[in-house]
């Protein structure tokens, strides 16, 4: 076995003091790049790691806070799946000095979830019951409460984290979420292979304000490829009434060739609607891999789905600010999850990795 590298020899090698060393390996300032890119290639080619959980141990415990909506049925095919991939990551840096704390924010409608996320907010910001080192909020509501309170928080030092939506206007903080537009283009290609000019295509959106960017993304490609194609996007809320619309819809359009579902809640509500009507066009393709997409797939009533991945985005969220309070490595602006192609081929690697 081979002797384990000290951070004298490293010092010694580099020609600079030991005290220099410990700088650069725990990503202190006060050194030039030059000299931190020369200690640590002699450190990587030395075989010196440093033992992060071992240096956390030794500092003051790093406190997380999650604000979270409540787990509510409705949302288990996309938005609890984040929550899920949270704490996939959790449970992965148990060994190190850090302690999470969740808060679910209650709240059936924007407004008043808003309301309860800017008050849990104030508590954080009032160091109630602790101060925290790092904050990761789902979603904000573009209002001036809620901008204030964040631009408070990151003012005193806190990293923020938002997942989902994050209004443009903040700046300093990390916004994870799914790349809907490279969602909307992978559907628009994949789509195009299939029609042919005059053939009939609906895409069944999000009915959310200002549209929805996987729409758009979408109906450019196939209006690029696909230019004869009708293509006839269908808004619906996501509410209890989405199984009759979409079961109206398809069943208004006997002449439908293609389908493309662009959120969870929508698929699931789509291949019911496909069921009780019958309809099965030349080309389905839903979004999100769950229970009933999986299934679909294997009889091949859905032949593709989209899946961005709701889990990874859960993960990044907390291993981002993990990183930046543990690692040092500084959060980037915004990270946009890849969202990839599921086919019946490889379903089966995907589907049990997220019940395991």
């Amino acid at each position: 076995m081979a002797e384990k590298v000290t951070l004298k020899q490293i010092a010694e090698e580099a020609g600079v003091s030991l005290t220099t060393v410990h700088r650069v390996l725990n990503n202190k300032e006060g050194c030039s790049e030059a000299l931190k890119e020369r200690i640590l290639t002699i450190a990587k080619e030395r075989g010196y790691t440093v033992n992060l959980a071992a240096a956390s141990l030794r500092k003051q415990t790093i406190q997380i806070a999650l604000l979270f909506p409540l787990r509510v049925k409705e949302a288990q095919y996309f938005r609890d799946r984040i929550l899920d991939g949270y704490f996939q990551f959790r449970n992965e840096v148990s060994q190190f000095n850090v302690m999470f704390h969740e808060y679910y924010v209650p709240g059936t409608d924007a407004q008043t979830f808003s309301d309860n996320t800017v008050n849990t907010l104030k508590n954080i910001y009032r160091e109630r019951p602790v101060h925290f080192d790092g904050v990761v909020v789902y979603g904000l509501v573009l209002d001036e409460a809620s901008e204030t309170m964040v631009n408070r928080i990151v003012g005193s030092g806190t990293r923020v984290v938002v997942v989902e939506n994050c209004p443009e206007s903040l700046a300093d903080i990390c916004n994870v979420t799914e790349n809907e537009e490279l969602a909307g283009i992978m559907a628009g290609e994949l789509l195009s292979k299939f029609l042919k000019k005059s053939e009939k295509l609906v895409i069944l959106s999000q009915n959310t304000p200002g549209g929805e960017v996987n729409t758009d993304a979408c109906m450019a490609i196939l209006q690029e490829c696909c230019p004869g194609v009708e293509t006839i996007s269908c808004p619906i809320a996501c509410d209890v009434k989405q199984n009759d619309k979409i079961f109206a819809e398809l069943l208004s359009m006997t002449d439908l060739v293609g389908v493309y579902s662009t959120c969870a809640r929508h698929t699931r509500s789509m291949l019911h609607a496909m069921e009780r009507t019958g309809i099965r066009p030349k080309v389905v393709i839903g979004s999100e891999l769950f229970e009933e997409s999986y299934q679909a797939l294997q009889n091949r009533t859905l032949d593709m789905v989209i899946d961005k991945r709701p889990e990874l985005i859960g993960y990044k969220a907390a291993q981002m600010i993990f990183n930046d309070l543990v690692k040092g490595e500084k959060l980037p602006e915004d990270y946009k999850v890849t969202p990839r192609i599921v086919l019946r081929a490889n379903s089966n690697l995907y589907y049990k990795s997220q019940d395991e």
